[in-house]
């Protein structure tokens, strides 16, 4: 029996697989391993001392769809992505285009609307926690003091009805997206304007028969990449309201940080909301993408 022998390109071959086997290996232990457990934990009973396999069946996705706070979480959670993500990308658009028109400091402008991103996102949200402080916060000061308007002074991350609004506020300042944009404008022909220009059109029909049409990719993936970060927010939220008051901000990520901290118990629990929550995060990036796609 004769054994063919390894050209030079299974040689490449293998090597190329023994520089990838250590990534890899870190996917497998800690990404896929991870996935695959708390999957199955959604139809288990889970205590310190044993797990019984599928021992709950869809128990557990019962016992969280019959969860008031879990409906109550997935409520703020889309409250909170339909006001942020139009917000959002509407902003990034409006200084992408108006970045566009600067001729003179336009480094400057650029690197002042960059800094926000270089900021440890803790700092910022406890800057803003003490602006928004109802006895000392900056804000309310203004607003009582120097406008004289104390009826619009509010404790707002301590009221259910404006906590919300002022979490969506606070995520705003640092206009993220605006590099996509930017990106995306930058890209457009300027033979376009000029030739628009020449024919008569206003910057508005500049706007809407040139930039918009010529900006559906960029738009799209900036607004898919923000329904996944307004679906995911967790950090404001418990940086600065710890789901408060009364849950009125307690949002399906948040939910799922405060149930597995409870203890064991939870375990099960909280895997089950964390996939009913990925299984919504995807409808709501796949829609969001027909949605733009067909507009096409």
């Amino acid at each position: 029996m004769t054994t063919r022998k390894l050209t030079l390109r299974d040689r490449q071959n293998i090597f190329g697989y023994l520089l990838i086997l250590p990534a890899l290996l870190m996917i497998v232990l800690f990404i896929g391993y991870p996935i695959v457990y708390s999957f199955l934990l959604t139809f288990s009973e889970f205590s310190l001392t044993k797990v019984d396999w599928f021992a709950a069946g869809i128990t557990n996705y019962y016992l969280v769809w019959a969860d008031k706070a879990f409906i109550k979480a997935f409520w703020v959670t889309i409250t909170y992505t339909l006001l942020f993500v139009p917000l959002s990308v509407g902003f990034a658009l409006l200084i992408g285009v108006l970045l566009q028109q600067v001729k003179i400091g336009a480094t400057f402008f650029r690197s002042m609307l960059f800094l926000p991103s270089v900021i440890p996102l803790t700092l910022g949200y406890l800057m803003f926690q003490w602006v928004l402080d109802p006895t000392n916060g900056i804000l309310n000061h203004i607003l009582a003091d120097l406008l004289g308007l104390p009826q619009l002074a509010n404790a707002w991350l301590n009221d259910k009805d404006t906590v919300v609004g002022t979490i969506v506020a606070v995520t705003l300042w640092g206009f993220g997206p605006w590099i996509l944009m930017l990106a995306g404008l930058l890209a457009i022909p300027k033979d376009l304007y000029d030739a628009a220009r020449v024919d008569g059109a206003t910057p508005w029909q500049e706007f809407r028969y040139i930039t918009l049409p010529l900006m559906r990719v960029p738009i799209m993936v900036v607004t898919v990449l923000q329904v996944v970060f307004a679906m995911k927010i967790f950090a404001p939220i418990f940086i600065m309201t710890l789901g408060g008051p009364a849950g009125a901000s307690r949002s399906l990520y948040y939910l799922v940080w405060e149930r597995i901290n409870r203890g064991p118990n939870w375990y099960t629990y909280a895997s089950t909301v964390g996939w009913v929550f990925t299984i919504i995060i995807i409808t709501f990036s796949v829609g969001t993408s027909y949605l733009l796609r067909s507009r096409d």
